[in-house]
């Protein structure tokens, strides 16, 4: 694994020093990687790159097209409730005392993570939720957003939300549970290993870290689950 030269476990950042502690545990176990994480702040290029030992995406960039670059490891599995394993789910969220609908606070705009994000802006595709779009590049951008005003309805990763639950805001619909966040490598010969690591990593966190995480494993989800579109060839 000499080739491999970068990480990241970056989608939860409010944990960021536990995601950090379990890296250095699974780095421990392989004997390779990178001394730390990569926060990137685009993650596009990140996730194509021949280097990448292990990272984190989510489903929609693998619909996408990212699923023919990257080999899956396998789905996070979250201590949340109401999550089956190896799925997650988001909540949408107003402000605290908007009595509007669902529907007419998201006419009035709405705040999303990134357009590939599966929990902040597909399930509002999926939820049949449509108002105006202002990409602010994170959940808590977005909570920040409809706290403030500058938007009205934001749809919030729950395990994110479970990390860092906004007091302003209220939670107004829950979506129905889809595939987790995958975690992935570059080279199938690496997905053994690394799977290995992690889920040995994982089981020896300190229950401190496992409680800010909510991460308590990794399953297998039917390959179908993250499936390239056709309608995105070149993705």
């Amino acid at each position: 694994m000499r080739e491999a030269t970068t990480a990241s476990l970056c989608w939860y950042p409010a944990t960021r020093p536990a995601w950090d502690r379990l890296w250095a545990d699974i780095r421990a176990r392989l004997g390779a990687g990178p001394t730390r994480l990569t926060w990137p702040d685009t993650a596009g290029a990140h996730w194509r790159d021949p280097g990448l030992l292990l990272s984190m995406t989510c489903a929609l960039p693998m619909r996408r097209g990212l699923a023919r670059s990257v080999t899956l490891v396998g789905s996070p599995v979250w201590d949340v409730p109401g999550l089956p394993p190896g799925h997650y789910a988001s909540h949408l969220v107003t402000r605290a005392g908007d009595d509007r609908s669902v529907a007419e606070a998201a006419a009035a705009g709405i705040a999303a993570n990134d357009a590939d994000s599966q929990s902040g802006r597909g399930v509002l595709d999926d939820m049949g939720v449509a108002g105006p779009v202002t990409y602010v590049g994170s959940h808590a951008a977005a909570m920040r957003a409809v706290a403030e005003g500058r938007a009205h309805l934001a749809a919030i990763d729950m395990v994110a939300w479970s990390m860092a639950p906004h007091a302003d805001l209220a939670i107004r619909a829950t979506s129905p549970p889809s595939p987790s966040t995958p975690f992935i490598t570059a080279r199938p010969e690496w997905r053994a290993p690394v799977r290995a690591a992690l889920d040995a990593a994982i089981a020896a966190m300190p229950e401190a870290d496992r409680a800010a995480t909510r991460l308590v494993g990794v399953t297998d989800l039917p390959a179908a689950a993250y499936a390239p579109d056709m309608a995105y060839p070149d993705a």
